[in-house]
């Protein structure tokens, strides 16, 4: 296992990182070598130098440094040698005097301007024009990026999951010319050839995964794992990366504003999350089979176990629309395609015939009602098939609760398909509650607890009930209290007032 030295973001590191900022705020107009000695100050102070220079290293790119106005670095160097070769080649202080002050009079310049101006375009004497200050704890997170971009030059191998902005993450892969596998036996994994195991090219190649890796970083839930070759050992160590672990250590900026192809697209996201319809929408979700090939559906809705996909298609050119058609047709999950209607043409309408896809036509704007049916109906033929498929099960209850959102959540079903699978058949010795079967000894015990504590005091608060009710693992506290005979008396609308009691057998 191979892991960098990350910055955890202690208080020296972010002092050095305030530092090496405010230095580079101050020094505006000053050479570069100035600012190599306050990062050479923090070295002799005790501070790791690889960690300082890494930190001066990013806030070069932030900085844009130029050489001195006046300054002809080249033309000085070009009339030096002339006037070398006319004068030759000076062995002495006072030669090289003659030298200078021969250039400084033909440029009509000082023999001290000539000294100065004369290699004025090396690194170290280019002058801080502008500088981009970023926070401290920004700078840290690009450093710990940075270590994680330099670590995967040495890759053999860089695999990845992520949750989102998979079509974004395509198009760049293939702009980047990267050679990558589609692994679907775990859920959906991508491996990415590294530059070690390429003959050619291979410093560009590992650059080129390098400017990958942030927009995986950038998205909710990722893992990044690679295999390194450890160049002192000739080792293979492995590397892995988790979101719900190290998010904290790259999470910043580098989140992506939501990029859409089309204003199409981008109105009907808005109206569709206006709605707050109990349906989950993604942007560009995981890629989708079809045939040897996959499609990266623009939207994916997520309910109650339901997933489904949805592709829009616009005009392009005769080839993309042509490959598009070719590849719907062989997609095999549930999707909705809404067509722009300038495209109703034979190619487009013969996807109409294919059972998985239903196709909708817009013009300008998708409407949201044919949407919403399409979600609806998915949801009611996955619930008949999933109570189906709890029918014949064979279900025995042993626990004393059985939560429907956990069963569900267990079997990979929808609460309102686990409910009505459930309630079908209960065993005589269950009660049947809104969120949960609940086992009778198991009421009757919460009912003895309550009822020996209203004989002890005289009252039982309804906050004191609710208590009791949910120390036994259930959550609606109201309806077990209804269920057992009990009932709540409200004195006003505060809840702290109200007390419990047993119903009277007329009001049971």
């Amino acid at each position: 296992m191979i892991w960098p030295r990350y910055s955890r973001f202690s208080e020296d590191d972010l002092t050095v990182a305030n530092g090496l900022i405010e230095a580079y705020k101050n020094h505006l107009g000053q050479k570069k070598s100035v600012l190599k000695d306050f990062a050479d100050e923090l070295e002799d102070g005790g501070f790791e130098y690889r960690f300082v220079r890494g930190l001066a290293f990013l806030l070069d790119r932030r900085s844009t440094f130029k050489c001195e106005d006046n300054a002809e670095p080249l033309t000085l160097r070009r009339k030096i040698f002339e006037t070398t070769g006319k004068l030759g080649m000076p062995t002495t202080q006072e030669q090289r005097k003659s030298v200078i002050e021969n250039v400084a009079s033909e440029l009509k310049i000082t023999p001290k301007e000539v000294d100065d101006f004369l290699y004025a375009d090396l690194d170290s004497e280019l002058l801080l024009e502008k500088f981009d200050p970023p926070s401290a704890l920004d700078l840290l997170k690009q450093y710990n990026l940075s270590l994680t971009q330099t670590l995967l030059f040495d890759s053999t191998e860089l695999r990845f999951t992520t949750s989102e902005n998979w079509q974004r993450i395509f198009r760049t892969i293939k702009r980047l010319g990267l050679i990558y596998e589609i692994d679907r036996d775990c859920g959906l994994s991508v491996k990415v050839d590294g530059p070690v195991n390429l003959f050619k090219l291979t410093r560009r190649y590992g650059t080129a995964i390098a400017k990958l890796l942030p927009i995986i970083l950038s998205n909710t839930q990722w893992t990044v794992e690679a295999k390194i070759l450890w160049k002192y050992t000739n080792e293979i160590c492995n590397f892995k990366l988790e979101s719900w672990k190290h998010n904290y250590l790259f999470r910043s900026s580098l989140t992506p504003d939501a990029q859409y192809d089309s204003s199409v697209e981008q109105t009907f996201a808005a109206n569709f999350e206006s709605l707050k319809t109990g349906w989950t929408m993604k942007r560009e979700p995981e890629p989708v089979s079809a045939g040897k090939q996959i499609i990266i559906p623009d939207f994916s809705f997520e309910k109650d176990g339901v997933k489904v996909y949805m592709e829009i298609v616009a005009f392009w050119t005769p080839e993309y629309l042509q490959r598009k058609v070719e590849k719907l047709g062989k997609v095999d999950a549930k999707m909705l395609v809404a067509v722009d209607e300038n495209l109703a043409c034979r190619k487009v309408t013969d996807l109409e015939k294919q059972p998985h896809l239903q196709v909708i036509f817009y013009k300008d704007r998708i409407s949201l009602a044919p949407v919403l049916h399409f979600l609806d109906e998915a949801v009611k033929g996955t619930h008949t098939t999933q109570v189906e498929t709890l029918r014949n099960l064979p279900i025995i209850f042993t626990e004393p609760v059985v939560n429907y959102g956990e069963f569900a959540e267990r079997v990979g079903s929808s609460i309102e398909a686990v409910k009505t699978a459930l309630t079908e058949k209960v065993p005589s010795d269950y009660a049947i509650l809104p969120n949960a079967l609940v086992r009778k000894d198991k009421l009757e015990q919460i009912r003895r607890k309550l009822q020996q504590h209203i004989e002890q005091s005289g009252r039982l608060p309804l906050s004191f009930a609710v208590e009791i009710v949910e120390a036994e693992g259930l959550e609606d506290a109201t309806s077990v209290l209804e269920t057992i005979g009990f009932k709540i008396t409200w004195h006003g609308i505060n809840a702290e007032k109200a007390e419990v009691a047993k119903a009277s057998a007329k009001s049971q």
